[in-house]
């Protein structure tokens, strides 16, 4: 494991060099290295130690997983005003001896404290890691809250896991807490123990589902119950984010508070203001950055090749606030249905850039994010100079020479900024017809077409125009 870590911060110390070499040799036919801050500020080099109850996010690709990532992009990011990682799909808490006093505790070991499915039932398998806990059978399963191996966790997936560490000023709450009632997480065990997993009712627990979604998530209800039926039925329930929140309600933190426990999602435990917007990756693309009971506090395998490829991203983005629209002389990219100039946006979500659009009457950009068009009210940048640039045609994910880069996506992947008409009808015999939006958005070779924002979706064009430098 030493081996490991120490390769790959070789790589990212290398990557770091490379950065800096490429500056230093500029020449005016390279793209600018002006964005490359944005990813050095990502990276930091050294160990975190995980502390209980600091909080832990995944982002699974599961069935379950997938549905709630859907529900969180529709009903949960439009109001988000902070910045996030991921769509987060399931939290969960880290405890151990110290603070749940449980026999079967070893000294020293951390645990993960959450409500979830674990083992299998009807022939599918969530999770090997079974409660510690619990008396769960060979081939059986628990549904509710349960205590497992986190280290365990982290290494038998492959998808991504962040930790939220509280702030100082949070954990000092926390001190305060167990100074008042040692025994109050203790109490929280007990209580919740014997409740179960919504597993076969996501609706219920989706409180802030938008009429449009209601028959999606019934008819998901509906398959989950024939799917799980086994299972058996239970009295009640709590969701995985619900419990946590439950948790430091109880301890006194004022975002979970101020909101009930069962309206938090995944997400929105992360960028509660009590985590400070940090995350610190125990697992990403399938590498575990744990040691004991460490993490690394760089996500080494990715940002390592995004740190080299950076340089080229272009410079002439203008970075705006929350709700700072399109600064004053940027250069429309497209037109709107309605006429209105369109300009190019770019947002960040986590370690990637993603690209979309932007009106002067908007407050905010649309981008291209997980096949929808989702509006992001953190913050965003736009491409407000395009001198010396064109537009080159293009079709069926062909990227010109001297395309502009300007984004990333999650693999490492550039996007690049395109524009085509959508929302146009020829209509029938001429009746109906109207006129559609000339407007931007992005593509890539391994999109095989370009991606544009527009009414509510990501509207998928085969034929496109690229920015290309001149």
């Amino acid at each position: 494991m030493n081996n490991l870590f120490q390769s790959l911060e070789g790589k990212v110390r290398e990557g770091v060099g490379k950065i800096a070499a490429v500056v230093q040799r500029q020449d005016s036919n390279s793209d600018s290295v002006s964005s490359a801050g944005g990813y050095l500020k990502d990276l930091t080099l050294g160990d975190y130690t995980l502390k209980p109850l600091d909080a832990v996010l995944f982002a699974g690709n599961d069935p379950v997983a997938t549905f709630i990532k859907r529900i969180t992009l529709h009903e949960v990011v439009p109001r988000i005003d902070r910045p996030f990682h991921e769509l987060w799909t399931h939290a969960g808490i880290l405890v151990d001896k110290t603070v749940l006093p449980l026999p079967f505790l070893e000294d020293g070991k951390m645990y993960l404290y959450e409500s979830v499915f674990s083992g299998t039932v009807v022939g599918y398998t969530y999770s090997k890691v079974l409660p510690v806990d619990k008396n769960v059978p060979p081939g059986g399963c628990h549904l509710g809250p349960q205590i497992r191996d986190f280290e365990a966790v982290v290494d038998e997936g492959t998808v991504n896991v962040g930790i939220c560490p509280l702030t100082s000023e949070q954990r000092r709450i926390v001190e305060e807490k167990f100074k008042e009632n040692p025994n109050f997480l203790m109490e929280i065990y007990e209580q919740y123990k014997e409740f179960g997993y919504p597993l076969t009712n996501l609706l219920s627990v989706v409180a802030s589902a938008s009429d449009n979604l209601r028959d999606e998530l019934d008819k998901f209800g509906q398959f989950a119950k024939k799917t799980f039926g086994a299972v058996g039925p239970v009295k009640k329930t709590v969701f995985c984010s619900e419990f946590i929140s439950i948790i430091y309600k109880e301890i006194g933190l004022k975002t979970f508070t101020d909101n009930l426990p069962e309206t938090f999602t995944p997400l929105e435990v992360e960028v509660a203001p009590e985590f400070g917007n940090r995350v610190y990756y125990a697992k990403e693309d399938g590498v575990s950055l744990m040691k004991h009971n460490k993490v690394k506090t760089g996500s080494f395998t990715t940002q390592a090749q995004k740190l080299i490829k950076s340089y080229a991203m272009s410079a002439n983005w203008v970075q705006m606030k929350p709700g700072g629209g399109v600064p004053p002389g940027a250069n429309a990219a497209g037109e709107d249905i309605d006429g209105k100039p369109l300009y190019i946006a770019r947002v960040k979500i986590g370690s990637a850039y993603y690209l979309g659009k932007i009106r002067s009457d908007w407050t905010y950009p649309l981008v291209t994010y997980f096949d929808r068009e989702v509006p992001i009210n953190f913050g965003h940048e736009v491409l407000a100079n395009l001198e010396d640039m064109k537009w080159v045609p293009g079709k069926g994910g062909e990227i010109p020479p001297k395309a502009v880069k300007a984004g990333m996506d999650d693999d490492g992947h550039y996007l690049y900024v395109a524009r085509a008409v959508v929302g146009d009808s020829r209509g029938v015999l001429g009746i109906g017809k109207k006129s559609g939006a000339y407007a931007p958005g992005t593509v890539a070779p391994h999109l095989k077409s370009a991606r544009i924002p527009f009414g509510g979706k990501e509207v998928r064009e085969q034929i496109y125009d690229v920015l290309c430098h001149d």
